[in-house]
């Protein structure tokens, strides 16, 4: 209904955008040629200030380079000649010759200083053609000046070039041309965006500059005008007209007009034709659908959060295509909640099944670990001794991964800090001797697993625990140091380590063996998990590390099988 309403009021609209249109760009084309025009009388007295230096300088370069040919020339002629011109020019302040060294020749003044560094000897030394540039402390003047130079030639050989010096406040007092309104300021820059006077103070001029272009950008042969925003965020127009094509131009800021009702008035009617039109639309739309449809998504907010079915409407309102629609989500609500009962009932199975598993895996573990300890009993040598210890050892700590597994109150998703805080506590009290006397420090951060990556997992801290007690030594200090730590790293990975002291072995020495099983364990674990480990030994202590990602459950997935690899 908006739309056919829009698509009715189109005509008028677009005769009404199109008149207004043609209207602003009128009035912005005639405002742009009023504001060169006054930009152009405004800057009347520096472009003829500018004139009249570069047609001084371009003399004065003539009557130098035949001064520099003429050996009977006396010595003091070519300085007289510039001290007489700034005496008859009230405007100039210095006038001069500089060699390509960078010393003053001749000039009205400053004869034999050295001016290398200045902007005119840099600019001329790039680019040796009449130039115009601006210097914020004149080393004979010592203010501030704009400076008009050109090549002095011999003999076809650049060997110089004559300056002439205008000070700022010679420019800012010129008086303007006519009565005509004047610019907020008004700006004169050379051609590489060198500013080179302004009406107001230079050191606020920056910030009256366009936001999204400096005076470089700015240099054109044509004059033209932009309305942008100064770098204080008010909206202005920029006027740009030449005064030397292609060397120096002045930039006229203006203040731009606000939009006015002749330019606003012709879209409001049609706005206002439109905006009635769709007020009429949208109450039509939402009386008869859309708070039917609200209504059905609360519905089902409702249905989510409790678990009950409402119906839409009981009123008998809605019409035929809403109440097959509140039908359709009725049944499928109900069909949702008798297969979440079953669901629900089949999960229930698995997870008393699954506890029974690992329940009887725990007993079976046991039962072997019984077995062993009969047979350590009987063991008549100190090899099979140690053998049958080492065995019963690593049963114990598997047998305490699958009581920890069962005793979890979810066989879903578990946390694998608090099953390793378990299984790693009975290890130790299974495999560690009561009479050692040695620091634990455990530290471990949430982390969520999947059984199928939680179990390897649990294995590979129990051996590494194992590993860790086997090689156990005290420092010299007789520090004995046990460290277990589970945290989470910043690129989603986990990070599981197990680091002890070295020095005097506290195990004897003919239970320690290097047979390489425990590595070997180590590695084929972590190579379940998904992950790489990494061993760390040196006089003080062994440090082994695992880096893993949690993975999501897969049934399917095919776990690489343990190969023995020994050292």
């Amino acid at each position: 209904m908006a739309g056919l309403l829009t698509l009715a009021i189109l005509p008028v609209g677009i005769m009404s955008l199109l008149q207004s249109q043609q209207i602003a760009e009128q009035a912005a084309r005639r405002q742009e040629s009023s504001l060169l025009a006054l930009t152009s009388e405004a800057a009347a007295s520096e472009a003829q200030a500018i004139a009249n230096a570069r047609g001084l300088v371009s003399g004065l370069s003539a009557l130098v380079a035949e001064a520099v040919e003429d050996p009977q020339a006396p010595p003091n002629s070519c300085s007289e000649l510039f001290a007489r011109i700034i005496r008859e020019e009230g405007m100039f302040s210095f006038a001069g010759f500089i060699d390509v060294n960078g010393t003053i020749q001749c000039g009205s003044s400053g004869v034999g200083t050295d001016v290398s560094d200045g902007p005119s000897f840099e600019a001329m030394s790039a680019r040796p053609v009449p130039q115009v540039v601006s210097n914020s402390l004149g080393p004979i003047s010592g203010e501030s000046i704009m400076i008009s130079t050109g090549p002095v030639v011999r003999d076809g050989e650049y060997i110089g070039h004559v300056a002439v010096s205008i000070p700022h406040n010679n420019l800012r007092n010129l008086p303007f041309v006519g009565e005509t309104p004047q610019p907020l300021d008004l700006l004169v820059f050379n051609y590489d965006g060198e500013l080179i006077s302004s009406v107001t103070d230079r050191d606020a001029v920056m910030d009256e500059l366009p936001v999204n272009r400096d005076p470089a950008q700015m240099a054109s042969r044509v004059q033209y005008a932009l309305t942008d925003y100064d770098r204080t965020g008010d909206r202005r127009i920029f006027a740009v007209v030449p005064i030397v094509p292609g060397e120096v131009f002045a930039m006229g800021i203006w203040p731009a007009e606000r939009f006015t009702w002749d330019l606003v008035s012709p879209y409001v009617f049609p706005f206002l034709m439109l905006l009635a039109g769709w007020i009429g639309a949208v109450f039509a739309v939402w009386k008869l659908v859309i708070r039917h449809i609200r209504n059905l998504r609360r519905n089902m907010e409702f249905f989510s959060d409790h678990r009950e079915i409402r119906p839409l409407s009981s009123d008998g309102r809605l019409s035929i295509e809403f109440e097959e629609i509140d039908q359709a989500w009725t049944e499928l609500a109900h069909r949702l909640l008798m297969d979440e009962a079953e669901l629900e009932g089949m999960v229930r199975e698995k997870n008393v099944l699954l506890k029974e598993v690992h329940h009887r895996v725990k007993n079976n573990l046991q039962l072997i670990a019984s077995i062993v300890n009969m047979k350590l009993r009987r063991a008549t040598t100190v090899e099979a001794h140690n053998a049958l210890k080492d065995v019963q050892g690593r049963v114990m700590s598997i047998a305490a991964v699958h009581r920890a597994l069962y005793s979890n109150p979810s066989s879903g998703q578990v946390r694998a800090d608090e099953l390793l805080k378990n299984v790693i506590d009975a290890t130790l009290q299974a495999v560690m001797p009561s009479d050692w006397n040695i620091d634990i420090e455990s530290h471990y951060e949430p982390v969520g697993l999947y059984p199928d990556q939680a179990v390897p997992l649990l294995l590979l801290a129990a051996e590494a625990v194992t590993n860790s007690l086997k090689y156990m030594g005290r420092l010299p200090d007789g520090t004995a140091r046990l460290s277990i730590d589970l945290r989470n790293l910043p690129d989603g990975l986990a990070r599981l380590t197990v680091s002890n002291t070295c020095g005097v072995q506290l195990m004897p020495a003919d239970q320690v063996t290097g047979s390489g099983l425990g590595k070997s364990l180590m590695q084929g674990f972590a190579l379940q998990i998904g992950g790489g480990c990494l061993i760390k030994e040196s006089e003080v202590g062994h440090t082994f590390s695992v880096d893993f990602s949690p993975a999501p459950f897969d049934a399917e997935q095919q776990v690489p099988d343990i190969k023995d690899h020994h050292a």
